[in-house]
């Protein structure tokens, strides 16, 4: 069936009259209060109008849809006359009587998509499109295979369908790249003067989503992998059992038979493959070239533009034929009253590294290894010991809790601040301190506040410590 056989005979009016503008505004702010409450009346729906119709910047002209709108009109019979014609153009649902005796003024759910869908096309948030397409079809054949999975219940719709459609997405990205750099290398070609090229840099929004994306998917080793796991898993699932249920769902939805079925599907699977193998590397070694192209043009209509659009290339080379031709006596003639005209400077830095001299390895030396001894028990037991009991732990719990009693004394609580943290020793007590608080057998607690104090030793957090109470 036709789309226009579906939808209304004026449903594209709005979009095609002298306050298309605002139209597009109101049905906006209709879908908007939808989503606020859970019917949308007929009074709800005016009086979301005329406070649109009051704050709005747009100019209502006069216009014959049937009753006049603007003309002087008041926003109440503005709003209105609107809604009437949305209703007329079947961007409102026809007229039904709600619980409150009011008319329900929903929004068709055609006219909902459309709005959605334009919003989301020029509105919406680009810049990373390409990677989170990658992204999501990745986590769907993940999910796939995951335990008890609900996608496994139904795999045509919920598994090989988005699979497409995050597909199809992800080509328009590729071309909309594609279509950037054209546009940047257009506006290269129109700068005249170095500031343009300064602005082009620094201001233009296209720019800058245009080479955000792009640099991540190059330089960020995530995506290679994942085209590569998203292969993989590809090749997977259509080797799996998920694969006939495909086939028998799509029997059953589409009331068809099973050749029809696996020519379908069998058809979706070639086109991803296709697109994750070959069709995903030549779009980007085609903007690759791209780029390469945008570099070459932008630095050789700077070139022309900071000399005057004189080719300094070409010039050169006409002189050097020139001095080519020339006698000896002639061409250094010319060679000294070139060189007058020219004033360089010549700068020179030294560092360190330039004058020190490299330490030569001793060739005499040779070369130490390490000499095999068996330990006995006895040295081994002696050994144990001294690390694990004759060697004291400096920051044990008993040695912090009796660093804080020095401290605290007869205190019942101290702050970081006056502890007098003059070393890394003291900085480490207190680190202990915060990592003891609340084991028991420790007498101290440590409550952590806002903020950070600097002290000699560290930057430490902002802390409290206090003794326990003692029931």
């Amino acid at each position: 069936m036709s789309v226009f056989e579906t939808l209304n005979d004026k449903f594209f009016n709005p979009f095609c009259c002298r306050n298309r503008a605002l139209y597009f505004g109101c049905i906006s702010q209709l879908i908007e209060k939808s989503k606020e409450i859970p019917v949308l009346y007929e009074t709800d729906a005016r009086n979301t109008l005329i406070l649109y119709l009051q704050n709005c910047t747009y100019s209502i002209e006069t216009e014959n849809i049937g009753e006049e709108i603007g003309g002087g009109r008041t926003p109440q019979e503005n709003a209105s006359t609107i809604l009437r014609y949305f209703r007329i153009c079947g961007w409102i649902t026809p007229q039904e009587i709600g619980r409150t005796g009011d008319n329900i003024a929903s929004v068709s759910a055609y006219c909902r998509k459309l709005v959605d869908a334009i919003h989301r096309i020029f509105d919406g948030e680009t810049n990373g499109a390409i990677t989170n397409h990658i992204f999501s079809m990745h986590e769907i054949l993940k999910s796939a295979f995951g335990k008890d999975n609900g996608r496994a219940i139904r795999p045509y719709q919920s598994i090989l369908l988005p699979l497409v459609e995050q597909e199809c997405d992800l080509k328009n990205e590729l071309l909309i790249l594609k279509d950037s750099i054209r546009e940047i290398m257009r506006a290269v070609m129109k700068m005249a003067d170095a500031n343009s090229f300064g602005q082009f840099l620094m201001k233009d929004e296209l720019l800058n989503r245009f080479f955000n994306d792009y640099f991540f998917i190059k330089k960020s080793g995530l995506i290679p992998s994942y085209i590569s796991e998203i292969d993989h898993m590809l090749v997977k699932l259509r080797h799996s059992e998920l694969y006939d249920r495909m086939l028998q769902e799509y029997t059953e939805v589409k009331n068809t038979d099973a050749l029809r079925a696996k020519e379908k599907v069998d058809r979706l699977f070639n086109e991803l493959d296709s697109f994750i193998n070959l069709e995903y590397e030549q779009e980007i070694s085609y903007i690759d070239r791209k780029i390469n192209n945008y570099y070459n043009l932008y630095s050789t209509r700077m070139m022309m533009v900071l000399s005057e659009n004189t080719n300094l290339e070409h010039e050169l080379n006409r002189l050097l034929l020139f001095l080519k031709d020339l006698n000896r006596e002639n061409r250094d003639a010319a060679i000294q009253r070139l060189s007058e005209a020219h004033a360089l400077m010549s700068f020179g830095y030294i560092g360190r590294k330039s004058f020190e001299r490299r330490k030569k390895r001793n060739p005499d030396k040779k070369n130490v290894g390490l000499v095999m001894e068996d330990l006995s028990q006895e040295e081994k037991q002696r050994l144990t010991d001294e690390l694990l009991t004759e060697t004291p732990d400096r920051y044990s719990m008993d040695n912090v809790e009796r660093h804080f009693d020095e401290i605290l004394k007869d205190r019942e609580q101290i702050t970081v601040g006056e502890c007098a943290v003059h070393t890394r020793d003291d900085a480490t007590m207190i680190a202990a301190s915060m990592i003891y608080s609340g084991t028991a057998g420790f007498p101290y607690e440590v409550e952590f506040r806002e903020g950070m104090v600097e002290t000699e030793a560290a930057r430490i957090s902002n802390i409290l410590i206090k003794r326990k109470d003692h029931e």
